[in-house]
């Protein structure tokens, strides 16, 4: 394997200059001054998640169990990247243009798996690193740590995410070899990677479904019984319980053979997948750039039918857009997983029997003042986190010669661009509407003010999204899944929209104060204007845009 570090050095250099070039919209080195603004809009959350594990610890520390709190994380942190691992590993391994000139060099299948699979670790840091950072720091800080603490610390988030990410990188292959001589590959790869999500996360909650939440009833039974808590995840998550004894304080025994079992499964972890890549991985790329085709002669009448058909500019348009999202398979799962994954992660405490919600009645505040804000605010943070905006340009890649030499004005295009991301925002806003049903909160004030407000939240973040990617779109990305998840126009759009939900909420704020019986009306009014502002301006930058991108 005297290959692989070269390799790997090649792999990283083009992974960070990729990842400067997509931050800053150039090449310059300069473009790493653009980091602390994109951290700014982490900040939030980072502070949630903070408050949340202090809140989890101090809660644990009286069964007796604090170190619990690492486990949590651990898991979560993994859990995120076995889930969004496996449409990115298919990316990565499979559609990614180096692959052209790596095949015909000197290098084991192994060699390239293990390079690209590097790359992936690198970017799996920035995702996981928000959900188990905060519990590393705040375990540190809190409980009597030894000093061996923060040495393993820094090491098991270095090794956490490599175990799930081999398990998705041996799916994916699998996956790859057995759809490679199939038509329609395309679209047996991704229902085999919706598959592989919807496995994933029945096995997490399948036992929870089953056996129900532990109560604090339950937390000190089990310590009366002198049964540690941790080992309950043992099952699901070896790793994280492994990692959790090697940080745990006041065990300097137990932590190194533990760090030491955590640090030997990452190695077999990663000797199975040079494995796995020695006896699958050629014979996947084999036709991987090729589409498949039905086979099905097209008659003269149809013909004729199909080109004789008119539409509207503006239907075409979006027709364009949903097919070019659906034919290709990392469009498809990075823009479709998110909205799908963030209701079933809100759903399941919700439904599961003696879930943690279950003694709340919901209903009281259903007629609440600021109960439609608060579920208009939800919508926003959901809208906020589609990759689908802020990446409308950006899928166009080499191909966006086309668009500037359509016979529309770019505004144009950018109304159809917003309309297909609103085809989203709708299936958010029925679930959200479900969800509100279910905790009795679905009164018709506040159905029509998230139908109403939903829509407009909808278009306000698209927008904000558009905005983004028309200032600085990445048109040069060498695979796909480069113009979604490696955009870094997402953590932008995060960010502008944060600062446009404060300066709503401020004006709310005054118009509660103001004129509180024509609240929601003048709240809806705010919205629609704040709307109509930022679609003129997107319109009219993309009129001046549009000519001057190099693509």
């Amino acid at each position: 394997m005297r290959n692989v570090w070269p390799l790997l050095r090649v792999q990283l250099i083009q992974s960070l200059r990729g990842g400067i070039e997509r931050m800053s919209g150039t090449r310059s080195r300069l473009g790493l001054l653009l980091i602390p603004l994109l951290v700014l809009a982490f900040i939030p959350f980072l502070t949630m998640m903070t408050v949340g594990y202090i809140g989890l610890y101090q809660g644990l520390k009286l069964f007796g169990r604090p170190e619990l709190t690492l486990t949590v994380a651990l898991t979560a942190g993994q859990l995120l990247c076995l889930v969004f691992g496996v449409f990115y590993v298919i990316s990565v391994f499979y559609f990614s243009k180096d692959l052209k000139h790596l095949i015909p060099l000197p290098l084991r299948p192994g060699e390239i798996a293990l390079a690209k699979l590097a790359t992936i670790i690198m970017g799996e840091y920035l995702t996981m690193a928000p959900v188990v950072v905060p519990a590393l720091a705040v375990y540190g800080a809190l409980a009597d740590v030894g000093p061996l603490y923060i040495p393993f610390a820094v090491l098991i988030f270095l090794m956490l995410p490599v175990v799930p990410l081999v398990l998705s990188a041996l799916f994916s292959l699998v996956l790859m070899r057995v759809t490679n001589l199939r038509r329609n590959r395309d679209l047996f790869r991704v229902f085999g990677a919706l598959i592989g999500i919807g496995f994933a996360l029945v096995m997490q909650f399948a036992n929870r479904f089953q056996q129900g939440s532990v109560g604090a009833a339950d937390i000190q039974r089990i310590i009366e019984q002198q049964q540690p808590l941790v080992q309950g995840f043992s099952r699901w998550a070896v790793t994280s319980v492994w990692g959790t004894q090697a940080l745990q304080a006041g065990s300097p025994a137990l932590g190194i053979p533990a760090f030491l079992l955590f640090t030997g499964t990452v190695a077999a972890a990663l000797a199975l997948l040079v494995v796995g890549a020695e006896r699958l991985f050629f014979g996947g790329l084999l036709g991987g750039d090729e589409s498949a085709s039905s086979g099905r002669r097209v008659s003269r009448s149809d013909l004729a039918q199909k080109s004789g058909q008119v539409r509207t500019p503006l239907g075409a348009l979006l027709l364009r857009e949903i097919r070019l999202l659906n034919r290709t398979p990392s469009f498809l799962m990075s823009g479709v997983v998110a909205p799908l994954l963030i209701p079933i992660f809100a759903f399941i405490p919700l439904a599961s029997a003696g879930g943690p919600f279950q003694e709340l009645d919901f209903s009281r505040f259903a007629n609440a003042p600021w109960t439609p804000v608060v579920l208009l605010g939800i919508l926003l943070f959901v809208n906020s986190a589609s990759s689908i905006p802020t990446s409308a340009i950006s899928r166009e890649g080499r191909w966006f010669w086309i668009s500037r030499s359509l016979p529309v004005p770019p505004r144009l295009q950018i109304h159809a661009k917003l309309l297909h991301c609103m085809l989203f925002i709708l299936f958010n806003i029925v679930v959200l509407a479900t969800g509100m049903a279910w905790l009795g909160l679905a009164t018709p004030r506040n159905l029509a003010v998230v139908v109403v407000g939903g829509l407009l939240t909808g278009a306000l973040s698209g927008y904000t999204g558009l905005l983004i990617d028309v200032m600085r779109p990445h048109l040069d990305w060498t695979d796909p899944q480069q113009a979604m998840k490696g955009n870094y126009n997402s953590l932008l759009a995060l960010l502008a929209n944060t600062g446009i939900s404060l300066v709503t909420i401020l004006a709310a704020y005054l118009i509660y104060l103001v004129a509180r019986p024509a609240f929601l009306p003048a709240l809806m009014a705010l919205l629609a204007v704040e709307t109509w502002i930022l679609g003129r301006v997107v319109g009219d930058l993309a009129d001046i845009r549009y000519t001057q991108y190099e693509h």
